[in-house]
């Protein structure tokens, strides 16, 4: 909300707002998801590296233009630093840290309570946070007269909602688990009796062999 706030998305009707919104979200949380799974598959713990950020933005297609990693190879190696290294294609990389530095970023800083200022590393970054007041907690603020937390409960501006066992009154079955242990039951009874058939209609199917010398 801080970055479509910076963006200037908050003038726009409602019905648009909760949209666009609605869309950032499920993309970061898409962009987030596979940053995880990049750590779990390449270093198999959830600790994220700056490659898996990198992998998850390209997934993602956060990263253009950039050539793909067969397009890549067929460009050889190249020379960086004085040491010969395979060729990547880093446009969409410096692209990303051009904004990341630019004055887009810059007003996100600002709206999120950092004032614009620069941070060198996360520490600082977090103390900033601490010092001052985000644009969303201002607004919960504002629209919450008892600063709860419940109202924004099961939303991405609250922790999530528990979920509870739904009750079915007026039968026998008393809850959607024990709908679904009765209806699996049931088809497993149901597939138990069908092999039991197939078996006596194979065994009955099954021609009798000519009887021996032995058996006469």
């Amino acid at each position: 909300m801080q970055i479509l706030k910076a963006a200037g998305f908050n003038l726009a009707r409602p019905s648009v707002v909760d949209t666009v919104a609605d869309l950032a979200a499920r993309y970061l949380l898409v962009l987030a998801s596979e940053a995880v799974q990049s750590a779990k598959y390449t270093h198999g713990d959830n600790e994220l590296t700056i490659q898996d950020i990198r992998m998850a933005l390209q997934k993602v297609g956060a990263l253009r233009p950039q050539l793909s990693a067969t397009e890549e190879a067929t460009r050889g190696t190249e020379f960086v630093n004085g040491v010969l290294v395979p060729f990547e294609d880093l446009r969409g990389v410096d692209n990303f840290i051009e904004l990341a530095h630019g004055p887009v970023c810059k007003e996100i800083r600002r709206v999120a309570g950092l004032d614009g200022g620069e941070f060198d590393n996360v520490a600082d970054l977090a103390a900033g946070m601490d010092e001052n007041e985000d644009y969303v907690t201002a607004i919960k603020k504002k629209h919450s007269k008892t600063a709860e937390e419940s109202r924004f409960e099961g939303t991405m501006l609250g922790r999530d909602a528990d979920l509870q066992p739904v009750s079915i009154a007026g039968g026998p079955i008393g809850s959607l688990s024990q709908w679904n242990a009765a209806r699996m039951q049931a088809a497993a009874s149901a597939h138990g009796a069908q092999s039991v058939s197939s078996a006596v209609s194979s065994a009955l199917s099954t021609p009798i062999d000519s009887a021996t010398p032995e058996h006469v």
